[in-house]
């Protein structure tokens, strides 16, 4: 109900606008009409308690750090996966060392 009393008020003033300035002012009167049903429709900045604000403030943080702790795992994890490679590929030439010099 609240929408179409925005929509009506916004066409009244523009046909006011209209009727009172005559054909000539027809654009600006739509422009008026489409200008009030914006401002109509937008939402106003609404109070933040700083609470609940500080509150969103830690939990993004958090959020932050654990992703900084998983990301430190999976490098530590790299390279452990790396190392153990580079270890398995070390006992593989000791022994094919081993097996020619035999």
């Amino acid at each position: 109900m609240a929408v179409i009393l925005k929509i009506f008020f916004a066409c009244f003033v523009g046909m006011a606008w209209y009727h009172l300035n005559g054909p000539e002012q027809a654009p600006i009167a739509g422009i008026l009409a489409a200008m009030i049903l914006l401002a109509s429709f937008i939402k106003p900045i609404s109070y933040q308690d700083p609470k609940e604000r500080d509150e969103y403030r830690h939990k993004i943080q958090e959020a932050r750090e654990k992703k900084r702790i998983l990301a430190e795992k999976q490098n530590e994890e790299k390279k452990l996966l790396k190392k153990q490679a580079l270890e398995a590929e070390e006992m593989r030439k000791q022994e094919l060392k081993k097996k020619l010099k035999l």
